[in-house]
């Protein structure tokens, strides 16, 4: 005869063991949630370009900007230091009349 007590025990650690495996994994990933959320992030901007790195060990930040800088001015030369805004092409700026207008 087997005691059935024995079992359901053992189906309870083996289900707590699970759960405590679950657990465990869900902190480990809210931590690195959190540790991403406070990662910095390495910015290029020239003219209208923007683009943003995440950093991280197969990145060579200073490599890939200097490529990305080099294309860019290859392709667009000083035009692409110019900042243009849609919709203010017919625009005329006021002229300043001093601090007090």
């Amino acid at each position: 005869m087997t005691d059935s007590s024995s079992e359901s025990e053992s189906e309870s650690y083996s289900q707590r063991d699970e759960m405590a495996a679950m657990a465990g994994e869900l902190m480990e990933a809210k931590m690195q949630v959190s540790q991403a959320r406070t990662q910095m992030t390495h910015m290029l901007r020239m003219g209208n370009f923007h683009i943003e790195i995440v950093p991280n060990q197969d990145i060579d930040i200073e490599e890939f900007f200097t490529k990305t800088m080099d294309n860019i001015w290859d392709r667009f030369g000083k035009d692409a230091l110019e900042v243009k805004v849609s919709g203010m092409e017919g625009m005329k700026l006021k002229e300043s009349q001093g601090m007090h207008q």
